[in-house]
């Protein structure tokens, strides 16, 4: 499915006029129109704006033969990925609110027919709880994640002797 197709499929998932959407956006009603019929490609940060409105993952947006594309040019990157959504669930259970921004891009070709992908190149995570902030750079939010990774091995180690007892 394309772009255009997929964001309507998810709008109206979610009960959502054109107009509506569009609000949540910061863009017109008229322009979620014209992505849902494809006579216009939305930019990555509007890209980015509908799939946190509609509640949806950005792949869930974008033609999945260029993410196909991606994984397998890739692997390490998905790998990563992973780890990093990983870590997010865990840091939401216990009851922090993650989010990303994305602070530098490139454009790659992820196929021979050129289409491109922009790829992030650097991104800030931002922790919420409890009416506090904290911004981590990606390396600090790589060190936070090996830091629970830690934790959570040491409290089932102590779990583990605890119930050897």
């Amino acid at each position: 499915m394309s772009i255009g197709e997929n964001i309507r499929l998810h709008r109206k998932e979610k009960g959502l006029t054109q107009e509506e959407l569009g609000e949540l956006v910061g863009i017109s009603g008229v322009a979620v129109m014209r992505y849902e019929k494809g006579q216009r490609e939305p930019k990555q940060e509007t890209l980015l704006k509908i799939s946190k409105a509609l509640g949806v993952h950005l792949r869930d947006l974008i033609d999945q033969s260029i993410w196909e594309e991606f994984d397998r040019q890739h692997p390490e990157a998905v790998k990563q990925i992973n780890e990093g959504l990983a870590a997010i669930k865990f840091l939401e259970s216990m009851g922090f609110t993650v989010s990303e921004q994305v602070t530098k891009w490139h454009d790659e070709e992820v196929d021979d027919e050129g289409h491109t992908a922009q790829i992030p190149d650097e991104s800030e995570i931002i922790l919420f709880k409890d009416g506090h902030t904290a911004t981590f750079t990606q390396a600090e939010f790589e060190e936070l994640q090996s830091g629970a990774k830690e934790a959570i091995e040491g409290r089932f180690y102590k779990k583990v002797l605890e119930q050897q007892k």
